[in-house]
């Protein structure tokens, strides 16, 4: 054991003892030895100090019995915005919100009541500019030579950027859950959407049905088309299926879907639209577009619970080069403008920041998932747009999305979507479908419109029907994933007997399924499930036309 003068005085006892003697005597006996062991120990602390101020953490000290900072590094300085001038001699509730302090204060005191290392795996800690960081603590007493706890010594690392993306890892990976989910799902789903909106729209050509039959009729066909909307929508946004554009009046998607909007507002909303005079042309999936519209109206409606003002308005807007800089987003150039505004709720700073979150939401439990604007953030940056939105609590909030222009001269080229009356005929096609209630209704549709259609339940019966027909059969229609032969390899033998008969493949899979059966070349056709029985006419007629 050593010896009470074996063991090294401090600085603040040599210094004692140096002032205790006189002038004479020190510089004879003490002085040398102390001013060096005086020097060593300057050198000593210093050095201790470059090492802690250099430690890529916050490290702090507080003294025991008030819990007032004593000590703190440079790291501790950056991290909390204050000085240690303004930090040393000061206590937690002196610096941050009420909450937090007492959080700190009761980690504090049970370090010390413990005795022993303590790690709080994660804490808040307001900084001097408003942010709340996130941080990893582990804090240790200190104990004089009588073993009473003198001081509290603290570590702390900042993992906000880890925690953030640590989150977005666990959003891709939700979000590519649902991906595959909805991808297994995606094919039977819409073989039953394509069956209610098949049979739904042959019946509303039916003259029989008086106004209230037809008017519940037309909602069941809506409901149906904004559930494959929505479906296309998650697997767009999980990357599953990729969009398919064509250029559109911005103008007539806003008046198609005013119609839909206006039933599920309510009366106690008041819509309104302000259409822009030039009629902007965009290259978009107007029906995706149409869901997105839904779903912010839908979130404008429930912001406004005793009623208001829905607006939707289109314009022009030109892009520089300072805008850009100025938002943080976007690229110069001409865009098309939709700005959605209501005079609901509106949303604070934090919730604003959050809103295009996948799974965040607002709403009670069971009242909302959290993806319906993540879904519309993700279709917008599909369409090379974007999208920003503005709002203050009890003012409001004004969506604004931003869609590539294209300019008259570049459409000229181009063929503009509109609705155009389909045309039958009397051609024979050869229809192959595994599913016998898609089978039945794709068989009624084009016989009502005069064709022959010569039914198939699976590749290699479509083959034989093929062999059998060869000669009047003008078109095929045919499912690209079926039992006994795929629609690749059945094409393949058709093609052996026919090289130049036409064919349009139609799948309710998802996109990255179908490219896996290697199907697709130059010339290949596809109609993606669920199509409405005019749309399929209308593709069969532009085909077998050609």
């Amino acid at each position: 054991m050593k010896n009470r003068s074996d063991t090294p005085d401090s600085l603040e006892v040599l210094q004692k003892k140096l002032a205790g003697f006189g002038e004479y005597s020190v510089r004879k006996t003490y002085y040398p030895e102390l001013q060096q062991r005086l020097e060593d120990l300057r050198e000593s602390e210093e050095f201790l100090k470059n090492i802690v101020d250099n430690i890529p953490a916050m490290v702090f000290v507080k003294d025991a019995v008030e819990l007032r900072y004593v000590a703190l590094n440079k790291a501790g300085e950056e991290l909390l915005g204050y000085s240690r001038e303004e930090l040393l001699g000061k206590n937690d509730r002196d610096i941050f919100p009420e909450e937090q302090a007492a959080f700190f204060t009761r980690k504090d005191r049970e370090v010390l009541e413990r005795g022993d290392l303590l790690e709080i795996p994660e804490e808040m800690a307001k900084t001097r500019s408003g942010d709340d960081r996130i941080l990893r603590v582990k804090k240790i007493p200190l104990f004089d030579n009588g073993g009473n706890a003198r001081y509290l010594l603290g570590i702390a690392e900042d993992i906000t950027d880890r925690k953030h993306l640590e989150e977005q890892l666990l959003q891709s990976q939700k979000m590519d859950a649902i991906g595959q989910l909805a991808g297994g799902v995606a094919h039977d789903f819409n073989n039953i959407l394509m069956v209610i909106m098949g049979y739904g729209n042959m019946l509303s050509r039916d003259f029989a049905l008086d106004s209230p039959q037809k008017e519940k009729l037309e909602r069941i066909i809506e409901a149906a088309d904004k559930a494959a909307q929505l479906t296309r929508s998650l697997l767009t946004f999980s990357r599953k299926q990729e969009i398919q554009t064509r250029v559109a009046n911005l103008n007539d998607v806003v008046r198609q879907v005013q119609k839909f909007l206006v039933r599920i507002i309510g009366e106690d909303v008041q819509l309104t639209s302000q259409l822009d005079s030039t009629e902007p042309l965009v290259n978009i999936d107007s029906g995706q577009i149409e869901q997105v519209l839904v779903n912010l109206a839908t979130n404008a409606r429930d912001a406004m619970p005793k009623g208001g003002q829905l607006t939707i308005r289109t314009g022009l807007l030109d892009i520089d080069a300072s805008f850009v800089q100025a938002n943080g987003y976007g690229k110069p150039g001409r865009y098309a403008l939709i700005s959605i505004s209501d005079s609901g709720i509106g949303m604070d700073e934090k919730t604003k920041s959050r809103i295009f979150e996948p799974f965040f939401t607002t709403k009670e439990v069971g009242k909302g998932t959290g993806l319906g604007m993540a879904i519309v953030y993700g279709i917008i940056k599909h369409h090379h747009g974007f999208i920003n939105v503005y709002s203050e609590p009890q003012i409001g909030t004004t969506f604004r999305i931003y869609i590539p222009l294209i300019e008259m001269e570049q459409a000229t080229d181009v063929e503009i979507f509109t609705s155009a009356p389909s045309k039958g005929g009397t051609e024979s096609i050869l229809v192959a479908e595994d599913d016998a209630t898609v089978l039945t209704l794709t068989q009624e549709v084009l016989t009502s419109f005069g064709y022959t259609v010569i039914p198939a339940k699976d590749g290699q019966d479509a083959v034989e029907k093929f062999r059998e027909h060869r000669d009047t059969v003008k078109l095929i229609l045919m499912d690209i994933i079926m039992p006994q032969k795929n629609g690749k390899e059945a094409f393949y033998e058709i093609r052996l007997l026919d090289p130049d008969v036409k064919i349009i493949y139609f799948s309710g899979y998802t996109m990255d399924i179908i490219q896996g059966q290697g199907v697709f070349d130059e010339e290949t056709e596809l109609i993606m499930k669920p199509v409405q029985p005019l749309e399929l006419l209308r593709k069969v007629r532009d085909l077998l036309d050609r």
